[in-house]
């Protein structure tokens, strides 16, 4: 486990990174790994531990409190490479370096797109200079 990372990807914890352990827990308290100093989130909101069959798990610590899993909210779910966690204004994704997280990463989200710009700033010329033209702004 512990290839896995939790970056930090809005609120007060962007551009953080954490390793994790065999368990790692988020929340208000001092004793917490991840700790994040707001109202809205519970003094042990969340955990994310090592499960019997060698995943993750995330696992919401505090009932009257949310923890969002890919926009969801989730009371215990498995979790994968690219997974979104967010707890009131933070938000993380977890991350395993060297592997393709298929959520994030899918062949048409890596996909070279193609640029109209160039096309569109040539059109707009053309039709610049053939009103000028019109206009008789210009000698030809």
């Amino acid at each position: 486990m512990s290839n896995y990372r939790l970056k930090g990807a809005s609120g007060p914890v962007i551009n953080q990174s954490y390793r994790l352990g065999a368990s790692i827990l988020i929340g208000r308290a001092d004793d917490c790994d991840i700790r994040v100093d707001a109202e809205e989130v519970a003094s042990r909101h969340a955990e994310i531990r090592e499960s019997e069959a060698g995943g993750l798990v995330l696992i919401n610590r505090d009932p009257s409190f949310e923890t969002l899993l890919n926009g969801e909210a989730v009371d215990q779910s498995e979790l994968a490479s690219g997974d979104e966690i967010r707890v009131a204004n933070c938000r993380w994704v977890l991350q395993a370096p060297g592997l393709r997280p298929e959520k994030v990463l899918t062949g048409e989200a890596v996909k070279a797109r193609r640029s109209y710009l160039p096309w569109l700033i040539t059109a707009g010329l053309l039709a610049a200079a053939g009103l000028a033209w019109y206009r008789g702004l210009l000698p030809f």
